[in-house]
């Protein structure tokens, strides 16, 4: 999966960048294997608490297949007890819709005169050429746009087309789900959370990209088998289709995507603990488990997270 399937993960954290998408409709190159309607979901969730406090964590999945009902009794009740939705970042409102608006032409396309197959070899440019139509797109549609986001574009493409649907992500449906009287909060802004994807070097950029397209056959798989370990809570395999390969084989990646991001959110974890209120926390799924996920880290301080 290397860095090409991180950047598909990526692709699953940036859902509100979909609406950027202007591929045509073409018809699926392949079929999910799993019907997921057919699936008794039941997706991890964690409890931290002390006597003023209850937090849930939950492990998200932000564009999924719309026919999985996800949402079972454990996480709607956990849900209904909290009076704080907290996401990892507000890009859903109208204002930060406004602010990614005004930061995706700095952060995801090339300066003047710097072209995306400028930055490819001739292998990578035909690759492109041959994998881009595929997905109602085209090259000349894709030239001024940098490698990382060129990427989740093809990638929020395919998906698409394999009946992911960007509504149907967990953090929509949560937010349209909000009790009266629930209020928001949020581990990054926007322009952080982009930030970590465009901060990736060129070099490791350009790779995924290419692996990412060498790829595309294998992606349904992929992803059916992702759908599958998240719906079921199987954090095992969500460690290892998720984190495993990305830690070793795309180092620069996953330190910017996950480790960094999990060791910013604990301290603000922490920090709602010693206050007031009731949390219910949701987040990508891959940044929970493994050593270095949030779970881990909150348990490496001392403090008792346990499984609902």
């Amino acid at each position: 999966m290397r860095l090409a399937s991180s950047l598909r993960r990526a692709a699953t954290g940036v859902a509100a960048l979909a609406g950027w998408l202007s591929l045509s409709a073409v018809p699926a190159q392949a079929q999910m294997q799993t019907d997921f309607s057919q699936i008794e979901a039941t997706p991890a969730l964690w409890h931290i608490g002390d006597e003023d406090s209850d937090i849930y964590i939950f492990g998200t999945f932000h564009i999924l297949p719309a026919e999985l009902d996800w949402q079972s009794e454990t996480v709607t009740d956990a849900f209904a007890a909290s009076d704080i939705l907290m996401l990892e970042a507000d890009v859903h409102s109208p204002e930060a819709q406004q602010t990614m608006q005004a930061l995706i032409p700095q952060l995801a396309f090339n300066p003047p005169g710097v072209t995306l197959t400028s930055l490819l070899d001739a292998d990578g440019q035909a690759l492109l050429a041959e994998m881009a139509p595929r997905l109602g797109a085209s090259v000349a549609m894709l030239e001024p746009m940098r490698p990382w986001f060129a990427q989740i574009v093809l990638t929020l493409g395919q998906m698409q087309q394999l009946g992911f649907d960007p509504n149907a992500g967990v953090e929509l449906v949560l937010l349209s789900a909000r009790h009266e009287g629930m209020t928001m909060d949020y581990f990054e802004t926007a322009e952080e959370q982009l930030g970590f994807l465009a901060g990736m070097s060129e070099t490791a950029q350009v790779e995924g990209l290419v692996e990412g397209l060498r790829e595309m056959d294998r992606l349904p798989q992929e992803l059916d088998d992702m759908v599958l370990a998240w719906a079921r809570g199987d954090m095992d395999a969500v460690n290892s289709l998720f984190l495993e390969q990305m830690r070793d084989e795309a180092p620069e990646a996953y330190q910017a995507i996950i480790v960094q991001r999990n060791h910013n959110w604990v301290p603000q974890i922490i920090e709602r603990l010693e206050g007031e209120g009731d949390y219910f926390i949701a987040v990508g799924a891959g940044h929970l488990p493994g050593e270095e996920g949030v779970i881990a880290l909150l348990q490496a301080q001392g403090y008792s997270v346990t499984r609902q």
